[in-house]
């Protein structure tokens, strides 16, 4: 009974720091939030901040893990059924149920490699799937491929976030498809570079 209290608690915890660095990212960038600050605004002392965290890029790169699994099932659904029309709804579907958080982490307060990784991480898992599917075309072809295609999408989704989300996710996610698609076939069609 008592390690449930405990849990409840550590959980409740760490939330509450999650919660209170992101509003703190609303006002300035992570570099600059100190843990006396966090501390202050989550109603805890630093002692126990440094029980779970090194600093405030440690507690963001802790959220930006949460992130990185959830790209991680979608990333996992999309080997399984082999559908990148799944894999954008389910990626566009993630990001509208998580607009505050996406548009800090995102944002010029947040950390500035985190968009790398995610590409990063989505490109290995492409890549692996794109040369067992079209052998006849060279790694390095197929990663200038995924580039440009990756880019894009991360730059119309990055427009999506600073104009408010205003387009619906069917729309956003119908333009990824179409000009992945577009991209992609008239690569495809020409058998290389």
């Amino acid at each position: 009974m008592k390690e449930i209290k405990t849990d409840r608690r550590v959980r409740r915890t760490q939330n509450a720091l999650k919660t209170n660095l992101l509003l703190l990212m609303k006002e300035q960038p992570i570099q600059k939030i100190s843990v006396s600050r966090l501390c202050e605004k989550s109603d805890i002392n630093r002692s126990t901040f440094y029980t779970y965290y090194s600093s405030p890029m440690d507690l963001l790169r802790e959220i930006e893990k949460e992130i990185l699994l959830a790209l991680d099932e979608n990333v996992e659904q999309y080997n399984i059924n082999n559908s990148l029309t799944d894999f954008m709804d389910s990626l566009i579907h993630y990001i509208s149920s998580h607009k505050d958080l996406i548009r800090l982490v995102f944002s010029d307060h947040g950390d500035p490699a985190f968009l790398n990784q995610l590409n990063q991480r989505v490109q290995e898992n492409n890549i692996a799937n794109w040369e067992q599917q079209y052998p006849e075309f060279k790694k390095e072809d197929l990663e200038f491929c995924y580039i440009f295609i990756s880019r894009g999408c991360i730059g119309i989704i990055q427009q999506w976030i600073s104009n408010g989300f205003q387009q619906s996710e069917k729309e956003i996610s119908h333009l990824l498809k179409s000009l992945s698609f577009s991209a992609a076939s008239d690569f495809l069609k020409s058998g290389k570079l």
